[in-house]
């Protein structure tokens, strides 16, 4: 039986064709947070451990880094982040009105996701390294694109 299969035409853009929608979104902010000298997490707080895990990590993990990270309790369920030196990021249900603010769809869950990829990408030695953070980390970020994908 034959298998149906794409033409070699067919390209694959690893921003947009990632294995969900919202993967490349959170890279991004992972990125920014990483570039910025440091960021204040604006949570409902529930991430209260997890946030000092994290600053616990990366100090382990990537010593090199030199990053601070401030906790701060809002009502929101929505997650902020306020980065020093680079634009701000959201996870949250509903995109923000500004397009300089990267935003993940969703709540809480998307917090290990983000974490994560802090994490490896600072073990990685970004923003030091040159290509450890993939293509996609060389090209402009492009938040009107990413919010369609999340559509």
């Amino acid at each position: 039986m034959p298998v149906n299969r794409h033409s070699s035409s067919v390209t694959h853009h690893p921003r947009y064709m990632s294995g969900s929608n919202g993967d490349a979104a959170v890279s991004e902010l992972a990125r920014r947070i990483l570039r910025s000298s440091g960021v204040k997490i604006i949570h409902d707080g529930e991430l209260m451990e997890e946030i000092e895990s994290l600053a616990a990590e990366l100090s382990d993990k990537a010593p090199k880094i030199i990053f601070g990270i401030e906790s701060q309790i809002s009502d929101s369920e929505d997650i902020f982040f306020m980065n020093k030196n680079s634009a701000n990021g959201i996870i949250s249900q509903n995109p923000p009105v500004s397009l300089e603010i990267v935003w993940i769809k969703g709540g809480n869950e998307k917090w290990n996701n983000l974490q994560k990829k802090i994490v490896e990408l600072g073990r990685a030695g970004y923003p030091g390294c040159i290509g450890c953070a993939g293509p996609a980390a060389s090209e402009p970020w492009d938040e009107v694109m990413s919010r369609k994908q999340i559509f």
